[in-house]
């Protein structure tokens, strides 16, 4: 009970006590004397005060234990209500509209693109067409309703219209040649833009990357390793498949009659020198590996031609800054009627 009706129910007893003494008196006057009324009314009276003060005593008592009390003591039970967390879902759609993944987003929280994994939507096409994630048609930051948000691709095609130019070569020094090669990747991409009928605006580009293609093997000196012959492979750089191969193929120190690793004077006196003995004496026999490098022209003879290119050679190497080439004096598409 609390303290206030704790006191109504006192102050409630003492009146209740005064009428109960006044009765007492009215119906007794015959048996007391008034001495006698005064003393059990006292008497009453004093029960009755007893009664209070001790009623008082004990709420003045909850009083100070109450007051006396450390406040951060006193706990007050609270009821809450559960709250409930309102999410969004975030629905993800491959290139052909089928889900992807769908996600809950908590309302007011940031979408987690980086999570999304697309590598599923990688495909090649053909050898040399690759299908690939791009971008998303929309990127809301924050979940503020329910998105469907759909992937756009990418498709790159690498091609070649044409191989190098170069396949003869007459040194094992130096690199495989890409000259002329004609490389290019056709790059069409989904933009978030929709067309009159709802399909995506696709934009298109084609790159040139003739420049930053590689060839393997790419030294010379790998390439002929073991035979004159050799079949190149072409790469675009980070590629793991060829775009396209070719043949090359080594007139190994042509000119170089004595192998010294120069072609200079010595060597075009020698041509002179076997042209004369042939010329003198139907005896005489020039190896094989003279002959082949001796006739410079390839026309099969070993004359004074011979010795004159190989002397323009010489003159031309000794100054030039690059790599010296047989194919910079005569033109064997023309003399081989390739």
């Amino acid at each position: 009970m609390h303290l206030k009706n704790i006191m109504a129910a006192v102050f409630s007893a003492v009146i209740i006590s005064g009428a109960g003494i006044a009765v007492s008196a009215a119906s007794s006057e015959s048996a007391y004397t008034i001495g006698d009324h005064v003393s059990a009314a006292t008497e009453a009276a004093t029960s009755a005060k007893t009664s209070v003060s001790g009623t008082t005593a004990a709420a003045s008592s909850t009083n100070s234990a109450l007051t006396s009390a450390d406040p951060s003591s006193i706990t007050t039970e609270t009821t809450t209500e559960p709250t409930t967390v309102k999410t969004y879902a975030i629905t993800f759609l491959d290139f052909d509209g089928k889900v992807l993944t769908s996600i809950d987003v908590p309302e007011g929280e940031n979408i987690d693109y980086a999570s999304i994994d697309t590598s599923p939507l990688h495909e090649y096409l053909d050898v040399n067409t690759e299908k690939d994630f791009s971008s998303w048609d929309i990127t809301p930051s924050r979940a503020d309703k329910d998105y469907t948000i759909h992937a756009l691709s990418k498709v790159a095609t690498i091609y070649y219209k044409k191989k190098p130019d170069k396949y003869r070569y007459f040194s094992t020094k130096g690199k495989v040649n890409l000259d002329g090669l004609q490389a290019f990747i056709d790059v069409s991409v989904q933009t978030p833009k929709k067309n009159k009928d709802g399909t995506y605006v696709v934009e298109k580009q084609t790159i040139d990357i003739s420049s930053s293609c590689v060839a393997k093997p790419a030294a010379l000196s790998s390439a002929f390793a073991l035979s004159d012959k050799a079949t190149i492979s072409v790469y675009p750089i980070g590629a793991k498949k060829a775009l396209c191969s070719f043949d090359i193929i080594c007139y190994r120190n042509l000119g170089d009659i004595n192998e010294d690793g120069n072609i200079d004077s010595v060597d075009a006196s020698m041509v002179l020198t076997i042209y004369a003995n042939l010329a003198a004496s139907r005896t005489y026999k020039a190896t094989d590996q003279m002959k082949k490098l001796s006739d410079v022209n390839m026309d099969d003879k070993i004359d004074a031609l011979d010795a004159s290119y190989i002397l323009k050679y010489y003159a031309i190497a000794s100054t030039a800054k690059d790599v010296m080439d047989w194919e910079n004096i005569l033109d064997y598409d023309k003399i081989l009627k390739k």
